[in-house]
């Protein structure tokens, strides 16, 4: 079981236990409004998106979206590596509870999430994709060192959507 921990944080493993949390997450307005509705109404849902999502990349490609905790357990987020069909890099996501935004944890949790695909998984390079309009993303990939790379539509929507690359150091 992977964990990672940070000065503040500690991210691991998303386990069925985690549901409520993640029931809680995504039907957060923002993360609707930026990532998508993804129709996780209750703990049954909640229950089915870990199974089938992070716990089966964390099988499949040694990684995954981990679930960030506070030091005294407090769940706030999660943060990690996708490994999408239509991308060919694996990119990070991350999406944070709204009373711990602004706060630097984000930044945290994905600045490790970034050292771990870089020591543990000897990746060079990842990829992040973002909204046009989500400024508070793009505003944390450029600090984390990405660099805007083009345009690209991933969804049947047709919407436009950001893709963003960083290099990782060997």
């Amino acid at each position: 079981m992977i964990k990672i921990e940070t000065h503040r944080l500690v991210l691991s493993e998303l386990t069925t236990q985690n549901a409520a949390f993640i029931l809680k997450l995504h039907n957060d307005p923002a993360f609707i409004k930026y990532i998508g509705n993804r129709n996780i109404n209750n703990i049954e849902d909640a229950v089915g998106y870990i199974d089938s999502g992070p716990k089966r990349s964390y099988k499949v490609y040694n990684h995954g979206l981990y679930l960030v905790q506070l030091k005294n357990n407090t769940p706030i987020a999660i943060c990690g590596l996708l490994k999408r069909e239509n991308l060919d890099l694996p990119d990070i996501g991350f999406a944070t509870l709204p009373n711990y935004r602004k706060m630097g944890y984000t930044y945290e949790a994905s600045k490790a999430v970034i050292d771990d695909a870089k020591k543990r998984l000897h990746i060079n390079k990842i990829s992040a994709i973002t909204s046009p309009d989500n400024k508070a993303s793009i505003k944390l990939l450029i600090k984390l060192g990405f660099t805007f790379k083009k345009m690209i539509n991933l969804d049947l929507n047709n919407k436009p959507t950001q893709l963003y690359t960083i290099y990782l150091d060997s």
